[in-house]
Parts: C-alpha cells; sequence; structure tokens
C-alpha cells in the first residue's frame, strides 16, 4: 500500500493487539476474517447479518476487542468499504479516509475490504494461479471499478492499494469473464445461521480452498442471538428527517448511492 495513505489508517489495525471478530453475512467479510485470523491471530466470535448480533455461545468475555468486518460502523472499530460521508476515526476504509461524499462520490473506492487488508498487510499473491486473482477481483464485484471509471480503477488498485497485476487482469479480461466465474463458482452466496444456531452458506469453500491453498471453515460452534437491529435503506430527503430520531441508535451507516443510504440500528 501508498505510504502516504497508509499511515492515514486507524493505529489499532497495526498496535499488535489481537482482536476479535465479527464475522457479516458474505465472502469479503469471511475470506478478510480468514486472513485476519491467519497472520494477526484475530478469532471469529461474533456474526452479524445487519438484523441481528450474534455470539459464539462458547465465548468468555476478555480484554479483547471486537473489530466489525466489512461491517461500516459509526464509531466502532471496523473495516469497512463504503462511503461513509460522517466520518469515524476508528475506521479502516479508503472511502472514510479520503472523506468520500455527495461531491466526490463518484470517485470513490468500490472495491473490497479483502484487497485493503491484503494491500495494507502486504499479503504476498503473486504465486496465485491467474483464476485464484480474477476471484480476488470479483469478490464484492471490485472488477465493475473498472468498468465504471478505468482511471479511478487504477488509481485505487495501483497508485494506492499497489495491487498492479490485479489492475493488469482487468485490462485482460472482459467483465463478463469476471461476472461468469462469480456466478460459477457461487460466489455471491451469503452466509446465514440456522435454526440450531450453527453458521452455514452455499459459497464454495471447497473450491477455494484449493485455489487459494488455505483453510475456508466456518466457526463449528453454535452462534446465539443477543441482539436484534432494524435493516432499512432510505434516501437522503428520508434520512434527514428521521436523523433526530436515529441519534445514538445506528450502528451500521452505508451510503450505496449518491443519495441512498443503508443503515442498522436499534
Amino acid at each position: 500500500m501508498n505510504d502516504k495513505v497508509k499511515k492515514q489508517y486507524p493505529s489499532w489495525v497495526s498496535d499488535g493487539v489481537k482482536y476479535d471478530s465479527c464475522l457479516t453475512d458474505d465472502l469479503d467479510s469471511f475470506f478478510s476474517c480468514l486472513l485476519l485470523e491467519k497472520i494477526l491471530g484475530y478469532k471469529i466470535t461474533h456474526f452479524y447479518n445487519f438484523g441481528a448480533l450474534y455470539r459464539d455461545i462458547t465465548y468468555v468475555k476478555e480484554d479483547r476487542q471486537l473489530v466489525g468486518i466489512d461491517m461500516d460502523m459509526v464509531k466502532y472499530n471496523c473495516w469497512g468499504n463504503h462511503v461513509v460521508k460522517s466520518y469515524n476515526p476508528n475506521s479502516a476504509n479508503i472511502n472514510n479516509i479520503k472523506r468520500i461524499g455527495s461531491d466526490t462520490y463518484f470517485y470513490k473506492y468500490c472495491g473490497s475490504v479483502l484487497l485493503q487488508i491484503i494491500s495494507y498487510y502486504n499479503i504476498d499473491i503473486s504465486y496465485l494461479s491467474e483464476r485464484a486473482k480474477m476471484v480476488l477481483l470479483a469478490v464484492d464485484t471490485t472488477f465493475k471499478m473498472y468498468g465504471f471509471n478505468k482511471a479511478n480503477c487504477k488509481r485505487y488498485l495501483v497508485d494506492i492499494l499497489e495491487l498492479n497485476e490485479l489492475y493488469e487482469l482487468c485490462e485482460k479480461h472482459k467483465q463478463s469473464e469476471f461476472s461468469d466465474i462469480t456466478k460459477e463458482l457461487k460466489l455471491y452466496e451469503h452466509i446465514k445461521v440456522n435454526k440450531d444456531g450453527i453458521l452455514e452458506t452455499l459459497l464454495p469453500l471447497g473450491e477455494l480452498e484449493q485455489l487459494f491453498n488455505m483453510s475456508f471453515v466456518l466457526p463449528k460452534n453454535r452462534f446465539k442471538l443477543i441482539k436484534n437491529y432494524k435493516n432499512i435503506g432510505l434516501t437522503e430527503y428520508q434520512y434527514d428527517l428521521k436523523k433526530d430520531e436515529l441519534k445514538g441508535r445506528i450502528l451500521t451507516k452505508a451510503w450505496t448511492g449518491k443519495y441512498y443510504i443503508k443503515l442498522s440500528y436499534f
């Protein structure tokens, strides 16, 4: 990662502390959690599907703080990737760091949390097959950034994240080829908690293990519900009307369109 940008990330991402991870419901979060566990010793103890928060039943509260992974929280430690507009100093998110807002919305980073983590911790991906690297670009549809704006894609993948080889794949392959891999491997599938409290998914965990030569295994312990949240989408106008009512109650907030926001709150 570009040193100037790297220095702007919150200090907790490199303080050597072992944190607990809150997994969310897609591959971007799960893959990111696995890398953080592998390189930093993080452990998945919580699961959040934007409507409810679950905790591993074997969890014993210690001094380890919880970090939301692919979870744009308004004030807590988290790795995120959406436009958030209201700055959170504890958020490891390029869009948060760059203060991307309405005026600069179309210059946002529309890539994965996964690639930020790979870049920040300088994880070697040079040994991976071309197909595996294409999967990295398919996670959270990062490849679409090239289709939207090539110059902006190059700015993030090359100038900031310094993942030149991935940008070269964007140039080499058609957008449809990345879409085909996404569909073929069902990378869009989600993670869920079943009626017994066990995490399950239709993601191709076995194929991912072969591609990346690492274990893709969901936590085996049961998870219990500890808090429900409301998950809604609002236009900017609707949000302005509810802002006072929601003050202090919002857990996650992400602008998924220039004038559209997704919220989870209690």
